[in-house]
């Protein structure tokens, strides 16, 4: 079977559903392929937590994000669990080292016009009882919005859909179809897609998806990084604001995991080293239940690799979150789960036409602030694939980047 689109989409998260969305809104044809069901990777397994980043070329992108999802949640009969009022952030400083994350990170928020409290040790544990003694202070912060990022995916995919898109579950696409000059759609297993323009939002799989045209495609330089979270039955009251410890969020510029080569993989048989980086975000959701982070690691595969399987990093979330908040303690755990960030090496998403592949599109590599972005995102690409001027510039998150500059993509 053959189907016809004037631009077919590839994958079901936040970021290709937003852009199935935006781009039927407008009238174009659209025919989205997800492999699994709609929010099955990361997009429906993260924290659902939105806050204003630290890259100022993140700013517009976020802003415009938030006022759409309030919009979607005004429209749509799906429950969003959206914040409407922040709850409130704490950033906690657990030694006296980290203050200088602390300050970086409330620095950021205050640029963006947040209302920004320092907290002395007392002043911490007034504004958030449940923690732990003999921390020396933090922030308190006007900011952070809690989404259920699962229902915000669907939402978007209704409105695709009811704007007339076409929306394929359970099909992969094996490879994107080139003409002479340019894409002429997708080969899935369920058939051929044609269509002038193929955009890969594929997620951590984009650079695979990429690698089917048949070139190396420095230009879609995406990763996966694995994020590991825990839920507790309900525990009503127990936090007042959401909390994270300072330094989990990485400083504009830093690297995230370290990029994979056979090496550092015999490495990590030899030696037994992760690559690991982990933090503490305790986030307590309207119905009472509390969601623990973080974790990031570099992940080659959908499922977890090893005898590990996650055993360890969870046990090593719920470790830090009970020294941060002791009465966590006490709460039984009623799931554990993980999702594959797609990451771009220099920190910032890929959003833009492929050089020297006529009509291939790339929409990813947001890491873990696929949430945050989204809305925003999914816009902007819309307006580029339909040669609308852009609500904010493109140029930071252009593909190119990596091919005028090839040690971006090296990590």
């Amino acid at each position: 079977m053959t189907e016809r689109a004037d631009v077919v989409v590839v994958g079901g998260g936040i970021i290709g559903c937003g852009i199935a969305a935006e781009l039927a809104c407008r009238g174009v044809s659209v025919v989205l392929v997800e492999r699994a069901q709609i929010g099955a990777g990361a997009s429906g397994r993260n924290h659902g937590l939105i806050f204003r980043p630290e890259e100022p070329e993140l700013d517009e992108l976020a802003r415009v994000s938030l006022g759409m999802y309030a919009a979607l949640a005004d429209e749509t009969p799906i429950d969003l669990s959206l914040d409407r009022t922040s709850p409130g952030l704490v950033i906690v400083a657990r030694e006296e080292s980290d203050w200088p994350a602390a300050e970086r990170e409330a620095t950021a928020e205050a640029r963006a016009g947040v209302a920004v409290q320092r907290l002395d040790e007392a002043a911490l544990r007034e504004v958030e009882p449940a923690l732990a003694p003999g921390y020396p202070g933090g922030f308190l912060i006007d900011d952070g919005f809690r989404v259920d990022p699962a229902a915000l995916t669907l939402a978007y995919a209704e409105r695709a859909r009811a704007a007339g898109a076409q929306i394929r579950t359970n099909t992969e696409v094996k490879q994107i179809l080139l003409g002479p000059d340019a894409v002429r759609g997708v080969a899935t297993d369920g058939g051929v897609v044609t269509a002038p323009m193929v955009v890969n939002a594929a997620g951590p799989w984009a650079a695979k998806l990429a690698r089917t045209t048949g070139t190396d495609c420095p230009a879609v330089p995406i990763g996966g990084v694995r994020g590991w979270l825990l839920l507790t039955e309900p525990r009503p009251g127990l936090m007042h604001h959401l909390v994270v410890t300072a330094g989990w969020h990485l400083a504009p510029g830093a690297p995230g995991p370290r990029r994979v080569t056979v090496g550092s993989l015999a490495d990590e048989a030899t030696n037994g080293t992760k690559g690991r980086q982990l933090g503490s975000l305790v986030q307590q959701n309207r119905d009472g239940r509390i969601l623990l982070g973080g974790s990031r690691e570099h992940a080659l595969s959908e499922e977890p690799l090893g005898a590990d399987s996650g055993a360890g990093v969870a046990a090593e979330i719920a470790r830090r979150a009970v020294a941060l908040v002791p009465a966590l303690g006490e709460l039984g755990v009623t799931g554990a789960w993980s999702g594959v960030r797609p990451t771009s090496p220099d920190g910032l998403p890929i959003i833009g036409w492929v050089p020297a592949v006529g009509g291939l599109f790339v929409a990813g590599g947001h890491g873990g602030a696929g949430v945050v972005l989204g809305g925003g995102s999914a816009r902007l690409a819309a307006q580029l694939l339909t040669g609308e001027a852009p609500f904010t510039d493109p140029a930071p998150f252009d593909p190119a980047r990596f091919v005028r500059d090839p040690s971006l993509s090296t990590g």
